[in-house]
């Protein structure tokens, strides 16, 4: 049989449009699977939407750090006078 909605037509547009990335998380965990769904769920969203924009926003805070700028070192203020960074 076959046709446009069989396994194997799903399966290679699958394959050719998305990428899999496989997540272990621990049960006893505060992120646990069954937390993140019940977040995402909450913000009513799925699960995978809720990771996917977690990491999107996570990527985009690294990215607004200069190539100059360290991970963990706070900075002066502006207007701070005292150079112990």
């Amino acid at each position: 049989m076959g046709g446009k909605t069989s396994t194997a037509s799903r399966s290679k547009y699958n394959a050719k449009t998305y990428e899999r990335l496989v997540l272990n998380l621990r049960i006893d965990s505060p992120q646990s699977k069954k937390a993140i769904e019940a977040a995402a769920e909450q913000a009513g969203g799925s699960a995978t939407a809720y990771v996917v924009e977690a990491v999107r926003r996570r990527m985009e805070q690294e990215q607004m750090l200069s190539a100059s700028d360290t991970p963990g070192v706070v900075k002066n203020l502006v207007r701070d006078t005292d150079p112990v960074e």
